[in-house]
């Protein structure tokens, strides 16, 4: 268990992770109480079947302000903005907000992942540009009754994804996705039983 005030195991996620066994043969569970934990987090492509398991939604926050310019690593700067990380396959999230508070400064990702086979479910991606990076070719995610916000391209990356029962905020006049689906692929983004809002003065989208 991770706790803020000393009551679990661990003090951050990221030490919770790094004591993990590498490619386990039964899902491993991280229990975070509620909290804002001020950290950028990488679940490694070893750490496999791995579930990261809030208290609450609204308040078992992972929370980093990365962004393109903060970054200066050149014209590829936004792929390290991330404020979490999934490598590992069969990973598993829920009951988190996961936010990246650079504010509207350009690319700035909350979510980057990569492995196979992730779900998330009960979870708030927050942000504005990039909010939500769904990378790896061969990747394929699941996002159930999620809350995604975001201004330009905030979810965006060649991965199958599905979007079931999640509201999509757009906080900006702009596009929701920019996927990269590599051709031969028979699906790129579904988005299945969705609500699309937007912030008042939101009129184009």
């Amino acid at each position: 268990m991770v706790a803020l005030d000393g009551s679990g195991d661990y003090t951050s996620i990221q030490a919770a992770i790094d004591a993990c066994k590498s490619f386990p043969d039964h899902r491993i569970s991280i229990f975070i109480k509620n909290g804002v934990y001020h950290e950028k987090v990488r679940v490694p492509a070893w750490n496999t079947k791995l579930s990261l398991i809030g208290e609450s939604m609204e308040h078992t926050v992972i929370s980093w302000h990365d962004h393109f310019n903060s970054i200066n690593r050149g014209r590829n700067s936004t792929f390290f903005t991330y404020t979490l990380l999934v490598e590992g396959h069969d990973f598993y999230a829920e009951n988190l907000t996961i936010e990246n508070t650079a504010g509207p400064v350009g690319q700035a990702v909350a979510l980057h992942v990569d492995g196979d086979r992730c779900t998330f479910r009960n979870c708030r991606l927050l942000g504005h540009q990039d909010t939500l990076y769904a990378a790896g070719q061969n990747s394929r995610q699941y996002y159930d009754s999620c809350y995604i916000e975001g201004t330009t391209d905030f979810i965006f990356g060649a991965a199958t994804a599905v979007f079931h029962q999640c509201t999509i905020h757009s906080k900006s006049n702009s596009y929701i996705t920019a996927a990269s689906t590599p051709e031969g692929k028979p699906f790129g983004y579904v988005f299945l039983d969705c609500r699309l809002t937007a912030k008042p003065d939101v009129d184009k989208v």
